[in-house]
Formats: structure tokens, sequence, C-alpha cells
């Protein structure tokens, strides 16, 4: 059974959406990435081995942390139930082979650990690629029978989900070559030439018998970074004063998706960016958009929060203008979404400290004043039995008289 069917585009963008806030443009190239790479494995795995295979078109993608980069593809891979192992490698974790650190072969080392945990969390997920000659059946002391699959067979399986996995590689803009700085364009290039390797297919990577088995031509490879230098530039002061010579010019300011070009010069070695032809930038996010993320996204923290306030037998409600607050407070900080549960954590973990075991079936309020420095407002809520008194009069009074019935049997 092959286990990937074809899903529009436009559907992982709608699903995408949901949680990403801001970003539509961006978001629909990530989509119609994940989409192709869907199609590209199930036409790869049905393939006749005098067909060609479809390549692998892989991503990068440009923009400040807190935008959404990563949360767009483990979104609609969670969503989408797909047996897909993803894993976010930081670039700058990375060294030559041979040297300290985490050699590039390491990365499907930890793609096939992700693989094996999603197999323990989904088991479904076994129907997709074993059959009944991978499988033996155990009969237990107490007469049930188990099902065992082969050693070979689920390796086998983990090798086959990796190979159509999905890695992205992190702060990649950090591995840049500086040409004002010799000895770390040395080094950066050496790691960029290193991950070239595997993005450009093939298999033998490293000395793990099961990682050494991943064929990495239909793993989907996603770099992304800031590109803070290239897309925001230090504009150079302009010098002021009689006799001195306005000879400075300011670094042009990028605009839209760089060009091949532009990332080049910004140090990413050529032959790493032909294997990445989708490119999409994220861009800041707005106050309004933060704001949006809190009373809109799915993964808005103030449902986390909610939950924790649910666990301590509290209710929190957080008033719009305090909400709106929030938004404006994270958008200084400028850590994007990330700033959210920062300014929100601030707040709200003392609170959960002072009321938790104090108060129980409690309301706490969080109103703007409360993050200038005030109390929250603090009122008791209503049993369920007060708040069917006020719903239906009728029903709670046959509740109230067969609880004074059960009250008399108990007392005889």
């Amino acid at each position: 059974m092959i286990p990937f069917e074809h899903i529009p585009a436009k559907r992982i963008a709608d699903i995408i959406k949901k949680s990403i806030i801001g970003q539509d443009g961006p978001v629909e190239t990530v989509a119609t990435a994940i989409a192709t790479h869907i199609d590209r494995c199930r036409y790869n795995m049905r393939l006749d081995e005098k067909e060609a295979p479809i390549q692998t078109d892989n991503l990068l993608i440009l923009g400040p942390t807190g935008t959404g980069k990563t949360e767009s593809i483990r979104t609609a891979i969670r969503e989408l139930n797909l047996p897909v192992p993803v894993i976010v490698v930081s670039v700058t974790s990375l060294s030559n082979t041979g040297y300290h650190g985490k050699n590039i072969p390491k990365i499907l080392e930890d793609l096939a650990e992700e693989a094996h945990r999603l197999i323990n969390k989904h088991p479904n997920y076994y129907s997709y690629y074993l059959d009944e000659n991978d499988c033996t059946i155990e009969e237990k002391e107490d007469g049930r029978k188990v099902k065992i699959i082969n050693k070979d067979a689920a390796e086998r399986m983990v090798v086959e989900m990796c190979n159509h996995g999905i890695i992205i590689l992190d702060e990649i803009d950090k591995i840049r070559h500086n040409k004002n700085n010799p000895y770390e364009a040395v080094y950066a290039k050496k790691i960029q030439y290193e991950l070239l390797k595997i993005i450009e297919g093939g298999s033998g990577f490293g000395e793990d018998t099961l990682a050494s088995q991943i064929d990495t031509s239909n793993v989907l490879f996603v770099c992304m970074g800031a590109f803070t230098d290239l897309l925001n530039p230090t504009i150079e002061p302009i010098p002021i004063g009689f006799g001195v010579k306005n000879t400075v010019t300011n670094k042009n300011i990028v605009t839209g998706v760089p060009t091949a070009a532009e990332i080049a010069e910004f140090g990413i070695v050529e032959e790493l960016l032909g294997r990445l032809p989708m490119r999409c930038q994220y861009n800041e996010l707005s106050e309004n958009s933060l704001y949006k993320i809190l009373t809109e996204s799915s993964i808005s923290p103030v449902y986390d929060f909610e939950r924790l306030f649910r666990e301590a037998k509290n209710e929190l409600t957080i008033d719009k203008s305090a909400l709106r607050e929030i938004a404006l407070r994270a958008y200084e900080v400028k850590l994007g979404a990330r700033g959210l549960r920062t300014v929100m954590g601030e707040i709200l973990y003392p609170i959960l400290y002072s009321t938790d075991g104090i108060y129980t079936n409690h309301e706490i309020r969080i109103t703007k004043a409360t993050l200038n420095g005030e109390k929250p407002v603090i009122k008791r809520l209503p049993t369920p039995i007060e708040r069917l008194k006020e719903q239906d009069p009728a029903i709670w009074e046959k509740v109230m008289e067969w609880r004074r019935e059960r009250e008399k049997k108990e007392n005889k």
C-alpha cells in the first residue's frame, strides 16, 4: 500500500493558515512544496525501473525569528497525519567530518530516531509498509495471540519512512562564507559542501548501519534562516561637517524575495543554491498580526494558559484590551510570535503561583490594568447545580427532589 494520496496545495495552505497568521504568500509556497513532495514520493514509489524519477525541488525560507517558518511545516504534517518524519537541525551545531561536533551523517541518524518515535506513536503506519509475510504470530501464556514484526522488516520500514522524510536545516545563514574573514569563509564553505552531499541525494552516509541505508534522493530539504544582513542591512551614517566628502554609499535594501545572485553574494555557495529552486520570505509580524495570533490562531498561547489555569481548578479570561497590550509589548521585543509567550509568561505565571491552591472554581480575569501592576479581578463562579437553577428552574427542582429522597434513604 502506498501511504500517500494526492492532497491539493490549497487544502494544505488552508490548514497552515489556521495556525500561522499574516503570512499568506509564503504559506502558499510552503504548502506547494509539501504537496509536490507527497506527489513525488507517491509517483517514485510505484515507478518502473525504466522510468526516470521526479527530481526533488528543495525549499529555501528566509525571514525573522518567530514568524512561523518551522511551525508551518510541522502543522501541515501533524494535521494531515502523514507518515513523514520531520526533524529540525541547527546547522551551527554541525562540523566537518572528523572534527568535534555533530557530523553531517548524524542528521540521518536523528531522522531514523524520529521515524521510530512516529511508529511507536502511530502503530497504524505498519500497514503502509508491511505485509503478512513480515510478521509472525506468537501465542502468550494467557492465550492471547500477538503479531510480532520481524527485525529486518521493521528496519526496512524505518528506512522507507526516512526516504520520504523532511529535514529542516535551520540557521543556514549562520554558515555564510564571509569575505571579510578568510578563515571563517573556508570553514563555512566546507560545511556548505558537506551539506550539499546529502542534499544532492544518495545513500551510504556515515557508519550507522540503519542511517547508511537511507536514500536522500526523495527527502525534502528545507533550508531556513533570518538572513538579517541581507533583508535588513545596516545603513552606514553619512559623514557631516565642512570639507567632508560624502563618499559613503548605502547598502541596497532587498525588497521581495532575494534573487539567487543576491543570496550568493551574501555567502551561500552557488552549488547549494542550485539545489534550492523554491524560495519564499516570511515577513516580520505586525502588532495587528500578533493580536490575531492571540485571538484567531489554533496554536494561540492563550489556549495553553487557559488549560494551565483550568488544571488548577480555575478559569482564566483575558480582556481584549489586555490582549492588545500584550500584542504591543510582544511587537516591541522583536521576537515575533515567540514574544507573545514571553510577555504572557511574565504576567501570568506569578498570578498562577499566587492563586493556585488558594482559589477554587473562580474566574481570574486579566485586564489592561493587571498588565500595569494591579491585581487581577477574581470572582467566584457558580457551581454546576447553581448554574442549572438559573438556566432551568424546573429541572433544578427535580434534581433537588431526587437528592432529598436519596438522603432520606441513606438516613434510614
